[in-house]
C-alpha cells in the first residue's frame, strides 16, 4: 500500500470530492455515521478522476463505491440511512440516493466485501485494497482525512494496461464480464495474465454464461461490442499475437 504522492493526481482527486454535490453527499453521509467510522471511496470514480488527467478523456462515471470500516460487522447501515432514499443490493450493500444527488453511492460495510468475507480476512483498508480485482481500480481515498492510497492503480493507468491486483476469483464469469467491460470502456491492453485468463480458464459452460451475462447487463450495441472484442480475443493463438492485434 502506497501514498500517492503526485499532486496534480492530489489536486485532481480532492477538486472532485469537495465539489458542491459530491463534497455535500460525502459529508452528511459522515454526519450520520459513528465518529470511529472510516468512509473511503475505492475504484471506479477515482479511476476516471485520474484517466481524464493522463490521458484527455475517460469513461463516464455512473456511481461511486464506497467502503465503511471501523464499526462493528452487524452495524445497522439501514438506520443511518433512514429517511433516505435507497435499496438493499445483491452483495450486502444499499444504493443510496441522495436527494438532488446526479450519482448514485454504493455502500458497504467492510466486513461485508466478497472477498474479505468469503476468504476470512481482518476487515482492514489494506486488506480492502489487496481484494480490489484490477490493479487500475486498486485506490482509496478517505473522506475524513482526505489520503489517497494505492496498489499499481496510476502507474498502470499511465502504462493504459488492466492486470489483476487480486487472484481471488470468487466467480470466474463474473470477472471475466467486468474484464471485458473494463477492456471496451477504457481501451486498455490486458497484461499477459488478464489474457491468458481470458483464453484458457473458462470452460465451455463458463463461456456460455459469461455471453448471458453480457447480453442480461449491456444494451444491445454494447453487448454486441463486447462479444466482437471477446471473440476477436480468443481467435488469437498467444498473447503476442493478441499484442500484434493492438498495435495494427
Amino acid at each position: 500500500m502506497a501514498t500517492v504522492t503526485d499532486e496534480r493526481i492530489i489536486s485532481a482527486v480532492h477538486r472532485y470530492f469537495e465539489g458542491p454535490d459530491i463534497g455535500r453527499n460525502l459529508s452528511g453521509l459522515c454526519r450520520h455515521l459513528p465518529a470511529e467510522a472510516q468512509v473511503v471511496v475505492a475504484g471506479g470514480a477515482i479511476r476516471n478522476i485520474i484517466i481524464a488527467l493522463i490521458h484527455g478523456s475517460a469513461p463516464p462515471t455512473p456511481d461511486i463505491d464506497i467502503f465503511i470500516g471501523g464499526l462493528q460487522r452487524n452495524f445497522p447501515l439501514q438506520h443511518a440511512l433512514a429517511g433516505q432514499t435507497f435499496e438493499q443490493t445483491d452483495l450486502k450493500g444499499f444504493r443510496w440516493h441522495p436527494e438532488g444527488s446526479r450519482l448514485p453511492y454504493d455502500l458497504c460495510l467492510l466486513p461485508d466485501f466478497v472477498i474479505i468475507e468469503a476468504c476470512h480476512l481482518a476487515p482492514t483498508m489494506e486488506n480492502l485494497l489487496n481484494s480490489i480485482d484490477f490493479t487500475v481500480n486498486a485506490i482509496l481515498f478517505d473522506v475524513r482525512d482526505r489520503s489517497l492510497v494505492e496498489k499499481g492503480c496510476t502507474k498502470d493507468i499511465r502504462k493504459r494496461r488492466i492486470d489483476f491486483n487480486c487472484h481471488l476469483i470468487p466467480n470466474r464469469e463474473l470477472i471475466a464480464y467486468r474484464i471485458l467491460l473494463m477492456g471496451h470502456k477504457t481501451g486498455f491492453t490486458l497484461s499477459e495474465a488478464v489474457f491468458e485468463f481470458l483464453k484458457h480458464r473458462l470452460e465451455l459452460d463458463a463461456v456460455t454464461h459469461l455471453l448471458k451475462i453480457i447480453r442480461s447487463k449491456l444494451d444491445k450495441q454494447t453487448a454486441d461490442a463486447v462479444t466482437e472484442e471477446y471473440d476477436a480475443l480468443c481467435r488469437c493463438r498467444d498473447y503476442d499475437a493478441y499484442l500484434a492485434g493492438r498495435d495494427r
